[in-house]
């Protein structure tokens, strides 16, 4: 009885559901200290697009799937007009939530390329950055492609905001600026 009372006074009260832990839906966006701009922009085959967008540059998107049992799955790019498909689905994040010492990983095909993907969650951090302050798990992934190419970067994550800072080996980072999310 008091949860049923609970829920219909948030109701009345216009409180919204809390935001997922990865945040996903048209309408969400993200903007970054070197002017990129994320936005889930629409669906596509049943996928979630999420566009990379850059002042003056052809937009370049994912196509994501989210699964609260198995994390988030790369399902494929678009560049321009193309659509290539990873061949299977490359695991992004985790399902939640995320624990220090958690890894995850992946070998896929992109176009004829092998790409592997291996994750982890090194540490919790308190970072701050233009969109605010925030205690974040930071994952530590490696991106390497079959022809020797590799990535390795830090990624700060903050459950329900998204990522809000990314950070090369070099010291080089990228920080969250603004979160928009849908009404």
């Amino acid at each position: 009885m008091k949860r049923a009372l609970a829920l219909l006074l948030g109701l009345a009260l216009g409180v919204a559901a809390p935001p997922a832990y990865y945040p996903n839906g048209i309408g969400y966006a993200w903007l970054y200290s070197s002017g990129e701009e994320q936005v889930f922009s629409r669906q596509q085959e049943g996928f979630l697009v999420l566009e990379h967008r850059y002042p003056k540059r052809p937009v370049v998107a994912d196509l994501l799937r989210y699964t609260p049992d198995q994390g988030v799955y790369l399902e494929g790019l678009i560049i321009g007009k193309t659509v290539q498909r990873y061949t299977p689905a490359l695991q992004l994040y985790p399902a939640p939530p995320l624990t220090v010492g958690t890894r995850w990983g992946g070998k896929s095909m992109l176009g004829g390329q092998t790409v592997a993907l291996l994750g982890e969650v090194s540490r919790i951090e308190g970072v701050n950055v233009p969109a605010g302050r925030f205690n974040a798990y930071v994952l530590r992934t490696s991106t390497v492609t079959g022809d020797g190419g590799s990535v390795v970067v830090e990624i700060y994550y903050v459950p329900g905001v998204g990522i809000v800072r990314y950070a090369t080996p070099d010291g080089g980072t990228i920080d969250l600026v603004k979160v928009t999310v849908p009404k």
